[in-house]
């Protein structure tokens, strides 16, 4: 029978023994604990003050086509652009790191009334971006229930302080009378912004250090047919240009504007001209938005689509899909890619943050397709 042997422990070896278990118990405890998680991530600390999220933030870029095996680091991301999959709609959440919010539409479907699913992810979307219980700017840009239909929603969940949509009357839908109704409830008329029969042009509507967003308003009378009702294409026409820039970089966010608009907005630059870096593109993908003369004016290099995959109105529609492809516009797209967060560095460098990791669209000049991928190379 083999003899049972008997470890001994001297005072030196217990205190070196309870050392290293205290050590590996502090760096355990840094590592999971928030100051530890940074660190790890190679991220600077992040405040968030109420609504205000003031997050700067390093991230690697590495392209899932061309040059994967090269990195472009952002440093201190200053804005994000988050165009939230809504199915058929538009929903888009700006963000800076002053604390400014602007929604600019905020829709799903074209019942009056959004999905419940939808519009509960669409809240805790906002929730989980840090919107605790105000919002600076709300944004309708027509009277299309797949704009508006959950900004209701919004009014009940959140205190918003300025809001801007087009005065109209559409064919006596009562959820978007609603809305107006609610909205003129929410804010005093000086934050109150109501687009008129004639529109107008909001320059520096909202800006800071670093950001401008100017909004070109054809208004509901430009494009009117003599139609007292305004069919759904006009509605679709007196949709608002936003353009965003950010640090030379430039976002144009075009609603449902139709070619009508389109070649309205660039009458009203004249001989100013755009190099557009991302466009969203018109009307979810329809046929009769984002033309081929519109492609031209704005040398887009990269486009969003907001579009439901399989959807009852297709989008986005082939013709516009091959004007895209013709153009070399980098695509992507909410029903592809899922929520689609567009980050822009105090330098103007820019990268995509996407759901879903899958190949871009459209890509004929065989540029970087700028998608931050979660396992970049070091």
């Amino acid at each position: 029978m083999a003899k049972r042997k008997t470890i001994k422990f001297n005072n030196t070896t217990l205190f070196i023994l309870i050392a290293i278990v205290v050590i590996v118990g502090l760096l355990v405890a840094l590592a999971y604990s928030p100051v530890g998680q940074k660190l790890l991530e190679g991220l600077p600390d992040t405040e968030n003050n109420g609504n205000q999220t003031t997050e700067k933030r390093i991230v690697k870029l590495g392209g899932n086509a061309v040059d994967a095996d090269q990195n472009v680091v952002l440093s201190n991301v200053v804005c994000q652009v988050h165009f939230i999959n809504v199915g058929q709609g538009d929903a888009i959440l700006v963000q800076f790191s002053d604390g400014v919010d602007i929604l600019i539409d905020g829709g799903s479907g074209s019942s009056q009334y959004p999905p419940t699913e939808i519009r509960t992810n669409y809240i805790n979307y906002l929730m989980g971006a840090g919107i605790v219980d105000s919002i600076d700017y709300m944004i309708a840009t027509h009277p299309d229930t797949d704009h508006y239909n959950m900004f209701s929603y919004v009014l009940d969940s959140f205190v918003v302080e300025n809001i801007m949509y087009n005065d109209m009357v559409k064919n006596s839908v009562q959820t978007y009378e609603n809305f107006k109704t609610k909205a003129q409830d929410e804010v005093s008329s000086e934050h109150l912004y109501k687009i008129d029969a004639d529109g107008t042009f909001y320059d520096n509507f909202v800006s800071g250090t670093g950001y401008e967003l100017d909004i070109y308003a054809p208004g509901y009378n430009t494009f009117q047919d003599e139609d007292a009702e305004y069919d759904s294409e006009e509605s679709n026409g007196m949709s608002p240009i936003i353009v965003l820039t950010v640090n030379e970089t430039t976002v144009l966010l075009t609603g449902d504007a139709t070619f009508e608009t389109e070649e309205w907005f660039v009458d009203q630059l004249g001989s100013s001209t755009l190099d557009i870096d991302v466009l969203k593109v018109g009307h979810h993908g329809a046929a009769g938005s984002t033309g081929e003369a519109f492609l031209n004016a704005i040398n887009a290099e990269y486009a969003i689509i907001s579009s439901d995959e399989g959807g009852a109105y297709a989008h986005p529609r082939p013709e516009l899909m091959t004007r895209l492809f013709n153009a070399g516009v980098v695509t992507y797209r909410t029903s592809r890619h899922g929520n689609i967060v567009l980050n822009i560095d105090q330098t103007g460098a820019f990268a995509f943050e996407v759901d879903n990791e899958v190949m871009v669209e459209n890509n004929t000049k065989h540029i970087d397709d700028k998608m931050l991928i979660t396992q970049a190379g070091e």
